[in-house]
């Protein structure tokens, strides 16, 4: 399904869900989800989500942390001759750990990943030889080769004998009350005695500079340079074979790139899964049912933004919304005052058909039901384009010559104020036209309005149905309640005169009103 994700100000909920994530992978796919291409995925990352949400109200949701992105890495392996960094093999490892712990919950719940179970597991010999040859910190073991076992024998006893040489060296009486036995250092393979400025011509051999701190100096005596030459030697020896390692692990990867592919995208899928779950449980929400019939049922819905701002204490409890579109009732004409609610509905519509269409749950008290639409083209808030030199009723052309190419009987359409930004009759006329054009293709969908004309219009077509946003004239406030059946007033006087206008000014426009409209209420 396409959605006008932008006039739905969807990236908001995009970027709740990332902070719900717990891997790299998961994050991206938040920042980009979007409506499933049919009906079949939808439905299985619903499923996801409802087995992700069971998980986590039973307190056995898998731990997905400690699974770094290793997405670059099996990209650079994928390159002939190419050895990764010890880190990134133990990083990919990492990755294999957090999918054993997977795999297991999806037995339990195998709704969580609707793919094959083997995608969840790769060839069991790639982390093995991660593990014989990548050390926990990143570098590659002393073992992982013969060659290098040998190179770290020899190392080992000759770094062990240049200490003893150093150590002794320090004993002899002209270092033995001068300096501490210590004062021994490494840098890369070669070792050095550490020396205070006048001790250093009392040893013969090599001033390497100045020690850390700049106070003291490096010296390495004479019967260490051959030896510490040749731990540089050994040094380059095994660097050498550490590559030729880390070239061997990493052609095994090539080997077996298709696989572990498989593996990040299933890590993605549970991961944006889970994120879902966590939303489900921060909007009380729950799985909608997708069907393969163009309808929309919402019992007692609600916007998810006003909810959490609610929980948050920054906004009013949220009314909630209950709608139908079916074949009996395919499009509704909302009429009412500003400030009423009308596009919050066609926001809360539109966002809640685009989220069930991601697999996402809903927030809403009742059961709800959403068809399968091809697509949700919304108009909604003001089109003005300063930059493409649009005005108000240009943009809303354009907006609906998009709508007349795209819409047939698999679309919801979505408009806010239709005919409104130009002369009210022919911005009247020009709105009938379209809803006549829309009933004649079956459109689905939810119109707003202030022209009164659309009211006469919409009672009289079968395709249309009046509703309005129930408002409480005595208390000159807004309900938020939508009545479907009956047509609404604008209020516009009453909305000015309680935020403040003259009264003297509010009189005369009652007068005006009933000469130019004398069966306006």
């Amino acid at each position: 399904m396409h959605s006008d994700l932008k006039a739905l100000e969807f990236d908001a909920l995009r970027r709740l869900l990332e902070k719900l994530a717990a891997t790299p992978y998961g994050a991206e796919a938040a920042r980009n989800i979007e409506p499933a291409p049919d009906i079949g995925v939808a439905r299985s990352m619903l499923a996801a989500v409802t087995a992700a949400r069971s998980a986590l109200d039973a307190g056995e949701a898998p731990s997905l942390k400690g699974a770094p992105d290793v997405r670059a890495a099996l990209r650079q392996a994928a390159q002939p001759g190419a050895a990764l960094s010890g880190t990134a093999l133990h990083n990919l490892r990492q990755v294999l750990i957090v999918m054993r712990g997977l795999k297991a919950a999806v037995c339990v719940r195998p709704d969580l990943y609707p793919g094959l179970k083997e995608h969840l597991s790769p060839p069991a010999e790639i982390e093995n030889q991660i593990d014989r040859t990548i050390h926990p910190s990143g570098r590659v073991r002393d073992n992982a080769s013969p060659r290098l076992a040998g190179l770290a024998t020899q190392m080992s006893a000759l770094r062990e004998e240049v200490i003893d040489v150093l150590k002794m060296r320090l004993r002899q009486p002209d270092l033995r009350t001068a300096v501490s036995t210590d004062m021994i250092v490494w840098q890369g393979a070669r070792a050095f005695l550490v020396l205070p400025a006048d001790c250093i011509e009392l040893v013969a051999g090599v001033h390497r500079g100045k020690a850390a701190g700049g106070r003291n100096h490096l010296v390495e005596p004479m019967e260490v340079v051959s030896r510490n030459n040749r731990l540089e030697t050994l040094n380059g020896q095994q660097e050498v074979e550490s590559q030729a390692v880390l070239r061997e692990t990493t052609g095994l990867l090539r080997a077996h790139l298709e696989s572990l592919g498989r593996v990040i995208d299933a890590l993605t899928w549970i991961d944006l899964a889970l994120a879902g779950g966590h939303l489900s449980v921060h909007l009380n929400a729950h799985a909608p049912r997708l069907t393969e019939n163009a309808c929309l049922s919402l019992d007692r819905a609600f916007h998810p933004a006003l909810l959490l701002q609610f929980a948050n204490g920054q906004g009013p409890e949220p009314v909630p919304l209950s709608i139908a579109l079916d074949a009996a009732q395919p499009m509704l004409v909302i009429t009412g005052p500003n400030t009423g609610g009308k596009t919050v509905v066609l926001k809360t519509v539109g966002l809640l058909v685009t989220m069930a269409h991601c697999g996402l749950h809903i927030p809403a008290d009742g059961d709800c039901v959403i068809g399968d639409f091809s697509r949700v083209i919304a108009d909604i808030g003001d089109p003005q384009s300063l930059y493409h030199h649009l005005s108000t009723f240009a943009g809303h052309v354009e907006k609906l010559k998009r709508l007349l190419n795209e819409a047939d009987a698999g679309t919801l359409v979505l408009l806010d104020e239709l005919g409104t930004g130009t002369d009210p009759e022919e911005g009247a006329a020009l709105a009938m036209a379209v809803l006549e054009e829309l009933a004649r293709r079956d459109v689905y969908g939810i119109v707003t309005t202030h022209l009164s004309p659309l009211k006469d219009f919409a009672s009289q077509h079968e395709h249309l149905t009046n509703a309005s946003m129930l408002f409480d004239e005595e208390k000159l406030l807004p309900s938020y309640r939508l009545s479907i059946g009956t047509s609404g007033r604008s209020l516009g006087l009453v909305i000015a005169e309680k935020n403040g206008l003259s009264q003297e000014v509010i009189a005369r426009a009652r007068q005006h009103l009933r000469r130019i409209a004398p069966c306006h209420e």
